[in-house]
């Protein structure tokens, strides 16, 4: 045998080295299987935290809503308040007739309180806001019946009487603001009732 059969060549050697690799690396599919459950691992924490964040975003907004319908359902009640002690007592005193104080300011108290527990709602979580907010628009309905029945139907029956028509600058006020106010809490109730209705309490 001579030298050159005997000595061994780097690259004949080497080549069968790269290919064995090549084919333990296509032979073996655990690799390639766990690097594919790597992907989808980190695959599923992106996709668990852009729906976290997109929940959370919801949340917020949901809270931003019951917050801006609490601020109105607020300012309806101090707007009634305000109707009821200025422009329906001065449609009464403009009228010529009694304006019964004491009734007109157990209603306001009423509203008052009703007012007090929406403002205290600002600072609690939104499962007691919303049932709280529920019972309180109940009750500011059930005032506004009563309001209604005992001080508004009367005047205006009254000057519906008359022959010789008093001055309705703030009564005719009290009529449009009322109206308007109605309208604003028809649709707070319907928000959240199906079928409180408060527009048969209008003026007409």
């Amino acid at each position: 045998m001579s030298e050159q059969d005997t000595q061994t060549n780097p690259e004949d050697t080497q080549a069968p080295e790269d290919g064995q690799e090549e084919n333990q690396r296509t032979d073996d599919p655990m690799s390639d299987l766990s690097e594919l459950e790597k992907i989808k691992k980190e695959l599923e924490a992106e996709k668990a935290k852009a729906a976290q964040e997109l929940e959370e975003g919801d949340e917020e907004d949901e809270d931003l809503r019951e917050v801006d319908y609490l601020q109105k359902v607020i300012d309806l009640c101090v707007k009634f308040d305000h109707h009821v002690g200025v422009f329906l007592m001065a449609g009464y005193i403009d009228c010529g007739l009694k304006y019964n104080h004491q009734l007109a300011d157990s209603y306001m108290k009423h509203l008052a309180t009703i007012q007090g527990f929406l403002r205290l709602l600002e600072k609690v979580d939104g499962v007691t806001r919303e049932t709280v907010t529920k019972d309180c628009i109940v009750r500011m309905r059930n005032v506004i019946q009563e309001i209604h029945k005992h001080l508004v139907k009367p005047v205006f029956k009254e000057v519906g009487l008359m022959k010789k028509k008093p001055n309705m600058e703030n009564l005719e006020k009290f009529q449009s603001e009322w109206n308007e106010r109605l309208n604003e809490l028809q649709n707070a109730c319907d928000f959240e009732y199906q079928i409180l209705d408060v527009k048969k309490f209008m003026v007409s």
